[in-house]
């Protein structure tokens, strides 16, 4: 996986939420939780089991078009799979393949990135970081070999980027473990059809659409937590691959992300984004094409209200927990 691919998957880790080189090259090129339940507890104790089915699946149907829609996450193990028979499935089933994004087909140029990611005045990173979190940012990016003094120029946004793309690097998981990505390369083995639910340029409007004060709060409290992302993002996973039978811990997790920022941050990253999703799989529906679709979106979308399962509903369809 390419060093920009792996970006932009560090990209989808945040949207799902809430490489390092020399300190001279150039920026683009390098790169609290509380236990839920007893399970989760006996769980920390020891290296965690991802040996799991899977999370959440749903199935609406309109006249001869049936759509599955499965809540999934952006990072894995590989003892992830195969998935629940449920979910296997439902994939063999399909005709047609709906991610958020087609990540082999993303086309957005670096210069584009660029252009999104740097203050648009003479604004630096330090001057609306405290003093703490900026020292904080120091060591980390040291730490990987790294010096914050060439990203004094980007936002808080991208900052958070690279720090998630750390994290994931110090975690259990891995994007290229990634449940969307399995389903799309085997999609592209498969020879299915495949139609974005979203576009990448979508994605990085909402996270650099965030107000200056929420970037901030997001990437300060992204750094007073730093060391306890990588466990935080292990028991993600660990909750999702044992959703369908702890389902509140997973809840729970990605309720108290959200809660830890502000009314925007939900908003613009979940609510806003199902409701496009769930429009855009409406008309898909009511276009009767007789097709199976398998559609795939991060689960935050799956099961946080305004969820895209609770607004097809809303539509007036009649949605399946299959899984």
């Amino acid at each position: 996986m390419s060093k920009f691919t792996s970006l932009i998957y560090s990209l989808l880790i945040m949207v799902l939420l809430i490489g390092c080189a020399s300190n001279n090259s150039d920026p683009l090129e390098n790169e609290e939780l509380n236990q839920q339940t007893d399970t989760e507890e006996k769980a920390n104790e020891t290296a965690l089991d991802y040996d799991g089915d899977g999370g959440f699946l749903w199935k609406v149907v309109n006249g001869e078009t049936t759509m599955y829609l499965l809540g999934s996450i952006h990072v894995g193990h590989e003892d992830f799979f195969p998935l629940a028979p449920e979910i296997e499935e439902a994939f063999e089933s399909s005709d047609v393949v709906l991610p958020e994004i087609n990540m082999f087909e993303a086309e957005v140029k670096e210069e584009e990135i660029n252009e999104m990611a740097l203050f648009d005045d003479n604004t630096t990173l330090d001057e609306v970081l405290s003093e703490e979190s900026y020292a904080k940012l120091s060591d980390i990016f040291e730490a990987h070999g790294m010096t914050v003094e060439n990203f004094k120029q980007y936002q808080p946004w991208f900052v958070e980027s690279l720090l998630s793309e750390f994290v994931a690097e110090e975690s259990d998981l891995s994007s290229e473990y990634g449940v969307d990505l399995y389903f799309l390369q085997r999609s592209l083995e498969d020879n299915k059809e495949i139609i974005d639910l979203e576009t990448i340029e979508m994605q990085y409007e909402v996270l650099s659409g965030f107000s200056m004060e929420t970037q901030v709060q997001v990437l300060e409290y992204y750094l007073e937590t730093y060391e306890e992302q990588a466990d935080w993002l292990n028991q993600l996973g660990y909750n999702w691959v044992h959703g369908n039978s702890n389902r509140e811990s997973f809840v729970n997790q990605l309720s108290d992300r959200f809660e830890s920022v502000n009314e925007e941050y939900q908003q613009e990253l979940n609510d806003t984004r199902n409701i496009h999703m769930a429009n855009k799989l409406d008309e898909i529906l009511q276009d009767e094409s007789g097709h199976t679709y398998f559609a795939i979106v991060g689960s935050a979308h799956a099961v946080i209200d305004p969820s895209v399962p609770s607004e097809l509903e809303e539509k007036g369809y009649e949605i399946e927990r299959v899984y």
